[in-house]
This record gives structure tokens, C-alpha cells and sequence, in this order.
């Protein structure tokens, strides 16, 4: 992704959660946290300096945050939090105020999503995009026949932290605009199994649903053997494995954003 960064943007309106499931046990926020020395917990939410990041504006009156981004949205808590319920209303409408930034977020907290969305909300904002997050099959086949219920107009399935085999199979309908999937990162991480990985390929090939490989996670294991992976080759690595099938150069599936040429995409 790093060499097409241009095109993202990362907006945080708070920061902090609370742990809800297995995926969460070694949460890279606690990581930061504890590494930086944050005096608070990182449990306790709270809004950040940038929470108007979206319709702030630079000296010569042109938006920081310039037209045609994709924003990375609350990746240092979750979008969806109870904590954050009497901000979320604000944060909606500088989402639709900025109709020409997609917004991306990724939710463990999907059967929260009803009661978290705007009166106009409709069939979904055309710039929304919702990662439904999920790391073993029990998370898998509670979260997504939810999520597959939902008004939303752009669907991800997040399948990461991956920490067991997963069968999508199910779950893999027209409306999934991509699946990616990565291991846990960390010196606590649980370790991903590339066949684990492979299976997931095959289930989104055989439906010709977008696939990505985003990221190794610290323990990999291929063909039995356990590799220990630095952070900073955890991505490249992932993507030197060349196994993305319908992704686009700019490293997000076609439905999402632009509209590829077929040399666009390799699989």
C-alpha cells in the first residue's frame, strides 16, 4: 500500500477500547499505548484533537484532507463503541458534508450498527465504506449473517487478526465487495497458517470475490515451518506472496472506488 499512500488518509475522532473478543486479547492499541507510555488506559475512550480533521481547512482555504481520499476511519478504537454514541452524530455529518472522501472503518461491533447510524441513513452512504472484522469461525458465523442483513453499500469482510481455519463459504454473497485477510502482529502474536490463508483464496476465487493478503503477522507459518516475521516486513512480505486476486493497483477491490481497467487487476 506504502507505494500508493496518496491516495488514504487516516482520521482517529477517538481513541481507546474496550476488548470483546478473542481477536482482541493482544489489540495493537494496548501495544502503542503501554510502548508510548499513555498515562490513560487504554480502555478509557476519548475524543482526540483530531476529531474535526475532516472539515478543517489549510491557510489557503483548501480542505487538509484533499478530495478523492480514502480515510482510514477510527483505527484506534472502533466506530461502532457505545462509549463514543453522543459524538457518532457529528462524525456523520462531516462524513456526509465530505461526500467526495470515502470513508473505511472496521467494526468488531457490527450488531451495534442500527442503533449507531443516522436518520437519513437509508440504504447507506455511497461513501461509507464497513469492514466487518472477524478471527475464528465462531466470530465469523455470529458477526456476518448480521452484517449480510444490513443497509450498507460497501462491505468488507476483515478476517484479521486470523487465528484459526475459516470456512466464508456462506457468507460469500454479491454484496461482499472483498475479503482481506492478515495475521496477528505483536511478540504475543498466535500464529497464521498459510494454508489458512490459501483456503480463504479459494473460497472468494470461487465466488469472483476481490481476495487480499494484507499481512503475514508476526508467526507464519508455511509448509509446517514457523517463521518469525519482523513488523516492518509484515505487509511486504504479504504482498510479495503475489496471491491477491481482483485488487487493484491501489491496493482496494474495483466496486469500492474507481472504475479499472482490466490491466488493473492481477490474479
Amino acid at each position: 500500500m506504502s507505494e500508493h499512500w496518496e491516495i488514504y488518509a487516516d482520521w482517529n475522532p477517538w481513541h481507546g477500547c474496550t476488548k470483546i473478543s478473542p481477536g482482541c486479547k493482544y489489540c495493537y492499541v494496548y501495544r502503542q499505548d503501554e510502548m508510548y507510555g499513555s498515562m490513560v488506559s487504554s480502555s478509557e475512550c476519548r475524543k482526540t484533537g483530531n476529531f474535526y480533521l475532516p472539515i478543517k481547512r489549510k491557510r489557503d482555504k483548501s480542505w487538509k484532507i484533499e478530495s478523492g481520499k480514502i480515510v482510514f476511519t477510527c483505527f484506534t478504537s472502533d466506530f461502532l463503541l457505545k462509549d463514543a454514541d453522543p459524538w457518532r452524530p457529528e462524525c456523520w455529518e462531516m462524513i456526509k458534508r465530505r461526500s467526495d472522501l470515502h470513508f473505511y472503518f472496521f467494526t468488531k461491533r457490527i450488531d451495534r450498527f442500527m442503533e449507531c447510524i443516522p436518520e437519513d441513513w437509508d440504504d447507506g452512504y455511497d461513501n461509507v465504506i464497513v469492514g466487518c472484522t472477524v478471527e475464528n469461525q465462531e466470530m465469523a458465523d455470529y458477526r456476518l449473517p448480521i452484517f449480510l442483513s444490513l443497509p450498507i453499500r460497501h462491505k468488507s469482510i476483515i478476517a484479521s487478526p486470523l487465528i484459526t481455519a475459516l470456512d466464508l463459504t456462506p457468507y460469500l454473497d454479491a454484496t461482499i465487495e472483498e475479503v482481506s485477510v492478515g495475521g496477528e502482529s505483536g511478540v504475543d502474536a498466535r500464529p497464521c497458517d498459510y494454508d489458512w490463508i490459501l483456503a480463504l483464496r479459494e473460497q472468494c476465487v470461487a465466488r469472483d470475490i476481490p481476495f487480499r493478503f494484507h499481512q503475514t503477522g508476526a508467526r507464519f507459518i508455511k509448509d509446517g515451518k514457523m517463521y518469525y516475521v519482523k513488523r516492518c516486513y509484515q505487509l511486504s512480505q504479504a504482498h510479495k506472496a503475489n496471491i491477491d486476486y481482483r485488487i487493484g493497483k491501489y491496493l482496494v477491490p474495483g466496486t469500492v472506488r474507481y472504475e479499472w481497467k482490466e490491466s488493473d487487476y492481477h490474479d
